[in-house]
C-alpha cells in the first residue's frame, strides 16, 4: 500500500509543484480556464503533464485552521493510468478513515490516503468519477483530519467539462 501511495503522490498539486523544481521539468503554462476550473501543462522528462483543479465554493466543518483545499484531475502522457482524480482538504487525513466524494448524490470513497491527499482505491473508478463530474453540478468532499475534526467542501462543476476537454486534447 505504501508503494501505491508513493506512485499516486506525483499526481497531486503539491507533486506538480515539487516536479517543477526538478531540472527535467519546464515551467507550468496556463492551458484553459472555464467556470470554476483552471488547467495547466508542464513538461516532465520530455512528456507533457496536464492538470486541472478547482477550489471550493463553500467550506464547512469543525476545524480551526487548515491549508487550501483542492479537487484535481491529472493526465500524463505515456502513463499506464491516463487520468486520476485527487483531493486535498488542507490537512493530513486520519489514517484508516476514507474521504467521501459525493457528485450530485452519487457517493465515491477515496481510501488511498497520503498525508493531506486522497485518491480512489481503484484507478479503474477514476473514469467513472470524471464522467460523473462532467455531467454533475456539485462535488462535495468530506474528510476527517488526524485530530478528528472534519471538513465538508463543496465545489462547483461549472466549467469542468470544457476544461477537461482541454486537458484531454493537450495530453492525448
Amino acid at each position: 500500500m505504501k508503494i501505491l501511495k508513493n506512485i499516486f503522490s506525483g499526481a497531486t498539486l503539491a507533486g506538480v509543484i515539487l516536479i517543477l523544481a526538478s531540472s527535467n521539468v519546464s515551467a507550468q503554462k496556463p492551458l484553459d480556464e472555464n467556470g470554476h476550473w483552471i488547467a495547466y501543462t508542464i513538461t516532465e522528462n520530455s512528456l507533457k503533464v496536464c492538470y486541472m483543479f478547482s477550489r471550493p465554493i463553500k467550506e464547512d466543518g469543525n476545524y480551526k485552521r487548515r491549508s487550501d483545499a483542492y479537487a484535481m484531475v491529472t493526465r500524463r502522457q505515456g502513463s499506464s493510468t491516463s487520468e486520476d482524480v485527487s483531493v486535498t482538504s488542507g490537512y493530513p487525513y486520519k489514517e484508516g478513515k476514507s474521504v467521501e466524494i459525493n457528485i450530485d448524490g452519487k457517493k465515491h470513497i477515496f481510501g488511498l490516503l497520503q498525508d493531506e491527499y486522497a485518491w480512489s482505491d481503484d484507478p479503474k473508478r477514476d473514469p467513472v468519477i470524471i464522467k460523473g463530474m462532467a455531467k454533475g453540478n456539485k462535488l462535495k468532499v468530506r474528510g476527517t483530519s488526524k485530530k478528528g475534526t472534519f471538513s465538508l467542501d463543496t465545489y462547483s462543476l461549472k466549467g469542468f467539462t470544457a476544461t477537461h476537454k482541454a486537458i484531454t486534447k493537450a495530453c492525448p
